[in-house]
């Protein structure tokens, strides 16, 4: 049977929020299969995207706006510049982790990244465009889970992390440098929520804070993929949640999925 190589999946909503999913697609470009080192295992693969991101954002009763990316981030990574060829770049040569993807140390022929650039990364980024251009659409948030633990490679290497963490490109008290990412008074609202939540939680297990800002991640990422004129005003920010809520137990699934429900009501309601 033949796989669709469709680079993106977009989900027309009834609320006027979007999310994107970047790094939960599970499909290899047949591009640089080639190329892979032989070492370089499912697993590696897998703890690079963000597992668990489908069940939590997908079919949310709210029914917003959805653009998911299909294929493995370890492969093309739409939450990068096109001008990204860092080792975790727009396409790698090594995983978040620090794991070695391809045979070379350089990744792949340029021509072939390009090529990936050009045939996966670039339409996913011009359908964000088109949904950014969309009046129906009021607010943006981009969707992620993260490890429990800072990996090898960041800034927070071996230290625990929060169950919650928005970003908007600011400072540890929510306060973005750029107007136009979401406001200090969004992510406050956006965090009563999870607090008003949190006892649905099974969190028997070892993390910081229940939510932080901008920590370890600001979300610069994702936002600094457009301008503040390309934003057209919908206050964009980061939402990541810590894998290990769900690794610890599954059935958190629900709690958290109605957690991130609650959120997408208050966006579209104006309430941030």
């Amino acid at each position: 049977m033949e796989i669709d190589q469709s680079p993106f999946q977009y989900i027309e909503g009834e609320s006027p929020v979007l999310l994107e999913l970047p790094h939960g697609g599970h499909l290899t470009p047949d591009e640089v299969k080639p190329y892979l080192h032989p070492k370089f295992t499912p697993g590696d693969r897998r703890e690079d995207a963000d597992e668990f991101s489908d069940a939590l954002y997908l079919d949310l009763p709210s029914k917003p706006h959805v653009l998911r990316f299909r294929f493995w981030r370890a492969h093309a990574d739409p939450n990068r510049r096109y001008d990204d060829f860092s080792a975790d770049g727009v396409v790698k040569t090594h995983t978040s982790q620090g794991v070695k993807i391809y045979q070379s140390e350089r990744g792949m022929p340029e021509t072939v990244r390009q090529a990936v650039i050009e045939r996966y990364v670039m339409p996913h980024q011009q359908q964000m465009l088109a949904l950014l251009a969309n009046p129906s659409i009021k607010q943006v948030l981009f969707c992620h889970t993260m490890p429990g633990i800072g990996t090898s490679v960041s800034k927070d290497r071996g230290n625990l992390r929060p169950l919650f963490m928005f970003g908007n490109g600011g400072d540890l008290h929510g306060k973005p440098h750029h107007n136009c990412y979401a406001h200090k008074k969004t992510l406050e609202l956006m965090s009563s929520i999870i607090e008003d939540h949190f006892h649905e939680l099974d969190v028997g297990f070892n993390f910081c804070d229940v939510i932080r800002c901008n920590n370890p991640y600001s979300g610069i990422n994702s936002l600094g993929r457009f301008t503040c004129e390309q934003f057209k005003g919908k206050h964009p920010f980061t939402l990541e949640i810590n894998r290990d809520l769900l690794l610890h137990n599954p059935e958190n699934i629900i709690p958290v999925r109605h957690i991130i429900d609650l959120i997408v009501q208050a966006l579209a309601a104006g309430q941030a």
